[in-house]
């Protein structure tokens, strides 16, 4: 029998309370920010999904001082100095969010997110890994014109892997990750095609590759500005808060003049930015309550708390 409700879809797939589970558990594990290690989570970040203000603050850990020590002696009445790991705070946002999807609308969904499998249990937590990456590029894009220190001159040539070698002494690990735009992509493939390594065709919920670094393709720096981030260098949560409802089914019998219509709507709650730079939540002192991507792409949205080492990212300008 063809599907001409949304409802019958839905039920194709075991319903609702089937699917909102499974919707929630691989969105959390499988998303790519965590996946590729860009992201961590942690109990911290975590305690924002137990509802509460929507900016709270987060602790970072402070580099480990390895110049200082003990020499070992044969006096027992000597003490040992000891030290302890410090860690500073920086505030962190969670964005509550929702979208609903009508019957057509889920099916051009579907299409694009699991053309395969047209399954609701991949599709729908593929949507919200795409909506939590343009939250991540926006929350990294405020960050870095908040602080001119994490930009790098890269001079008047095009965007090379010898640029992530140079750029990368400033963080305090390795450089696995590349925000590009699609022309830097396309310059890197020309240099070394063999060394690209397209997205896993399983879910569609992986980065692709090049020369073992993790890609996120954007528009959001153009095309004279690459940006290169280590492991860890952002921090991830997700969940429902309290009262929410994960994913509700509604028909409303009086919606398109009288002829009726239905709705799945879903809701997650998201905290993704770069650790160690504070969300500040306000453009020209006036608060900005829900803001969009543009506005989180703001310098005034953001200030750095954590030492400029312990900061993850690097934006390296090049010709275009």
């Amino acid at each position: 029998m063809s599907q001409t409700r949304l409802l019958d879809l839905l039920n194709a797939q075991g319903g609702v309370g089937v699917l909102s589970p499974l919707v929630a558990q691989k969105f959390a594990t499988f998303n790519a920010l965590t996946t590729s290690g860009i992201a961590v989570g942690g109990p911290e970040a975590d305690l924002l999904m137990t509802g509460g203000s929507q900016d709270q603050g987060l602790a970072y850990i402070n580099k480990v001082d390895t110049t200082e020590f003990n020499h070992s002696s044969d006096d027992y009445e000597q003490k040992g100095k000891t030290g302890k790991i410090t860690s500073g705070r920086y505030n962190a946002h969670r964005f509550d969010l929702n979208w609903g999807w009508t019957h057509t609308d889920l099916l051009k969904m579907i299409t694009k997110f699991d053309i395969n499998g047209h399954l609701l249990s991949t599709a729908i937590p593929t949507y919200w890994n795409e909506v939590s990456e343009n939250f991540a590029v926006a929350s990294v894009k405020g960050s870095l014109a908040a602080d001119a220190d994490l930009t790098v001159d890269g001079g008047a040539l095009p965007f090379s892997v010898e640029m992530i070698i140079d750029a990368e002494v400033e963080l305090d690990g390795p450089a696995e990750n590349l925000f590009v735009s699609k022309r830097t992509l396309a310059k890197l493939k020309k240099a070394n095609a063999a060394a690209y390594v397209g997205p896993k065709s399983d879910v569609n919920i992986h980065f692709a590759k090049y020369a073992d670094y993790n890609l996120i393709v954007t528009e959001a720096f153009g095309d004279d500005v690459t940006v290169i981030a280590s492991n860890g260098a952002l921090v991830f949560s997700t969940g429902v808060v309290p009262g929410e409802i994960a994913m509700e089914y509604k028909r409303d019998a009086d919606a398109g003049n009288g002829g009726g219509g239905e709705v799945l709507r879903t809701r997650r709650s998201i905290v993704t930015q770069v650790q160690g730079m504070s969300y500040v939540g306000e453009i020209d002192g006036v608060a900005i309550e829900k803001p969009t991507l543009a506005q989180l792409a703001n310098a005034d949205m953001w200030t750095r708390k954590g030492d400029l080492s312990l900061i993850g990212i690097r934006a390296i300008k090049h010709a275009a």
